[in-house]
């Protein structure tokens, strides 16, 4: 998922982001595909193991945690995933790992997240706002939200 070893999927050239892999396009049409036709192969824990070990790594590593955390729990959400992950497990250590991080996050600006003043931080308060706003019908579903 984060684009390294030969691992990495280009996102279309004319897509209005500079993202690290396409995986919009890996996790529903690959994983999710996958998972539905052999749930024994475990992918889904799998993702989660991958996920919650990110969050351990370097500014890079997490900021990948983070949008893949938000791309699975939306997903969930509206029925397009064929697996859901620990919630609770991934979501406590994830906010004690934003937490322990922000300086580092504040601090990188590879990707997207040169695009904010805060570097990586700024894609943390983005998701943030966007879990508090009712319009997304997603605030209870992360109960996430930092005090920023």
């Amino acid at each position: 998922m984060q684009g390294r070893d030969g691992y990495r999927v280009e996102t279309e050239p004319w897509t209005p982001a500079h993202l690290l892999t396409d995986w919009t396009k890996i996790i529903p049409w690959g994983i999710y595909e996958v998972y539905k036709e052999n749930p024994e192969l475990g992918l889904d824990k799998m993702i989660e193991d991958a996920i919650l070990e990110m969050m351990d790594g370097e500014p890079f590593d997490i900021y990948v945690a983070l949008t893949l955390v938000y791309f699975q729990l939306l997903s969930e959400h509206y029925d397009k995933s064929s697996f859901i992950i620990d919630r609770n497990k991934v979501l406590k250590k994830l906010r004690q790992t934003l937490i322990n991080n922000k300086e580092k996050l504040m601090n990188y600006f590879e990707w997207t997240c040169g695009n904010y003043e805060g570097g990586a931080w700024g894609e943390v308060v983005r998701i943030n706002e966007l879990c508090k706003d009712d319009n997304y019908k997603v605030s209870q579903l992360f109960s996430f939200c930092l005090p920023l």
